[in-house]
Order: C-alpha cells, then structure tokens, then sequence
C-alpha cells in the first residue's frame, strides 16, 4: 500500500473492523478516493477536501447504522444535512466552539456528496442519485472582501530591508515577491504555493500555475513583481542546493508547505490592522480591478481558471460604480450645501 493511501484509508476506517453493511459509506467512500486518486484528474487538495467530507458521512452513517449504499434513501441524506446544519464547527467547551457550519460550507458538502453519488452511479452501486431530488441550500449572496492599494502599500511598508539581518533580510525578499505576485495575478492559494523555480519566465514576463482539474496556464506578471521575484530567486540562490525545484523556500533552502503564505498573510495582516486577510481576497480583487479596467471577459477566465466569471464581481463592480454615481448627485449632499450657502448669506439665521 502506498504512503499516499494510507492517511486517506485510515480515516475512511480500513482495516478497524466495521461490521454491517456489505457495500456502506464507508467502504464505498474508500472505493471513491482510491478511484480518484488513479484517474490523477484531481490536484491532492482537491482530493483531500473531498475525502473530508466523505469522511463525516461514513462517520454519521456508522453511529446511525445506516444500511448498504443501495438502500439508502433520500430521507437518510437529509436526515445527514439537517445534521449538518446544527453540528458546531467544532466540538469542545469554548463559546466559540459552537458557532454553526455557515450555509457555504453547507453547499460545499452537498456539491461534494453529489459527486460521490454520481460515482457510485456510474459504477452501478445504485440506481440513481439522490441528491438530484435534494434542493441545494440558498446561500446569502455578500459583497466580496477585497484588498485596497492602500493595504497593499501598507504590507509592503513592514518589509523594510534596512539593518536587516541577513535571515530577515531572505525572509522580507521572499514575502515581498509573494505579495506583488499576489496582487498583481489572480492565483490561488494552492497555485501560487506549489509552482516550481522553472514555472517564473523572466523574459516573458510571466508564470506556470497548475490549476483545479490538474490544468496548466500562465499568468503574466507586470516588471515590477517581475523584478521582486528576481531579486527573491537571486537570495534564494545563496539557501538552496542545487536540484532544489520549489520556488518558495525556507531560510534553511527547505521547500515550504501550502500554509505558510496563509500564515504570512494572517501575521502581516493583524500588523496592519486588515482583519481576515487571505489569499482569496488578493484573487477577488484583481478580478475587481481586470474588470474596472475593461479586460475581456474570455481573458479574465483564461489568467484566472474560471469557467465562468462569478456574478458577484458583476455585482460588487456595480456597487462600487453606484456609490461613485451616487457621491456626484446625492440629493442630501446638495440639500446640505445649500443649508451652508444659507448660513454664510445670514449667519445669525434670521429670515
């Protein structure tokens, strides 16, 4: 059995001696990673979300004792996600441990568990799917967080170069680059964390991402986070052995882990003050600013991996226009202008 399985068997529970259902969730669930995992169609975060959440229904399936996959029925799913929506986020004795999973991430489950019923569809375990019968919950539609030139500026300022030590000094050239490759490319989380040195073309100006669906693209980058990368890649040069492929790497030349820029971002946001900064939002607003811009449409979802722009940047973008529109002719700014030309003709306001 191969390392990569095990972590993924353990917690879909091979080899603890289940008992009941000839074919349950869970034996079913073990069949569906092991499936995806040879099709190498999915992106190993990708495959680790979905064996998450295929884990919590094999986990409900076993306290309830739910039957073999074949018999289970529309009324045993929802029974799950009315689960689902009272469960904590997470269990424990803090207040906070009882906040409730938010309605997205309730839809993400069920997009999740639509899929696996698919598979186990396609693969004649049953009939049909049940969760074509099983509304998707309604998620509230928010304006999305962006990040302001402004905030940007103001991450930039904390990585001040000067009577650095040379550790610093690696660590502030390393952050710096992220951060304009960030603003200036609409990359996610995973993209950005796990390009290689080979996936930066400097003579083009622009960088290999492999996104969801286990699909390349390049992004192009403007000279300036051009010349931040290179001055990374040269302190980079100075920590690394030769053969090292990861572009991001640690003060000892060691590759880093998905979360670091997350972490970075959490530490430099909370020093300036931007609550909730993550990588997302840096995504959200070059969408923002391409769109602000005039970029094509089909441009935007090539650079970025959209199959489809999503309609709350339209919607963000409009209310950004309308308060700019409203500011010109507010009714209540001009009644207030008038009141003050009012004051200065009779200052002791007599009539």
């Amino acid at each position: 059995m191969t390392d990569k399985l095990v972590p993924v068997l353990r917690l879909l529970g091979v080899n603890q001696g289940n008992s009941g259902a000839v074919f349950g969730v869970r034996r079913a669930g073990q069949g569906f990673i092991i499936s995806l995992r040879a099709s190498a169609n999915l992106t190993e975060r990708s495959i680790e979300s979905l064996e998450f959440t295929v884990g919590l229904l094999a986990n409900f399936a076993d306290e309830q004792a739910w039957p073999d996959v074949a018999d289970l029925t529309v009324s045993h799913l929802e029974e799950y996600l009315a689960y689902l929506q009272a469960r904590p986020l997470w269990f424990g004795e803090r207040r906070a441990a009882r906040k409730r999973l938010s309605p997205a991430t309730i839809d993400t489950h069920h997009r999740r568990l639509h899929r696996f019923f698919q598979w186990l569809m396609e693969r004649g375990h049953i009939d049909r799917n049940p969760f074509t019968l099983i509304a998707r919950p309604k998620v509230d539609e928010k304006v999305i967080q962006t990040v302001s030139e402004s905030q940007v500026l103001d991450l930039l300022q904390w990585m001040d170069l000067t009577d650095a030590t040379p550790g610093k000094r690696f660590r502030m050239f390393r952050d710096r680059a992220a951060v304009f490759l960030l603003w200036d490319t609409p990359g996610r989380l995973a993209e950005l964390c796990g390009m290689a040195l080979d996936d930066v073309d400097f003579d083009q100006g622009a960088v290999l991402v492999m996104g969801k669906g286990r699909k390349e693209r390049w992004m192009p980058i403007g000279e300036t986070t051009t010349g931040a990368l290179w001055d990374y890649v040269v302190a980079r040069s100075d920590r690394t052995r030769s053969g090292e492929e990861a572009l991001w790497v640690s003060e000892q030349g060691q590759t880093m882990g998905n979360k670091w820029l997350y972490l970075m971002l959490q530490r430099l946001g909370a020093r300036c003050g931007i609550e909730g900064l993550h990588t997302h939002r840096f995504r959200h607003s070059f969408a923002m600013n391409a769109l602000e811009a005039k970029m094509p449409e089909q441009i935007l979802k090539h650079i970025g991996g959209w199959s489809d722009i999503p309609p709350t940047y339209f919607r963000t973008l409009e209310l950004k226009l309308t308060k700019e529109i409203h500011r010109e002719m507010s009714p209540a700014d001009k009644l207030g202008r008038a009141a003050n030309r009012g004051k200065r003709r009779n200052p002791r306001g007599k009539l």
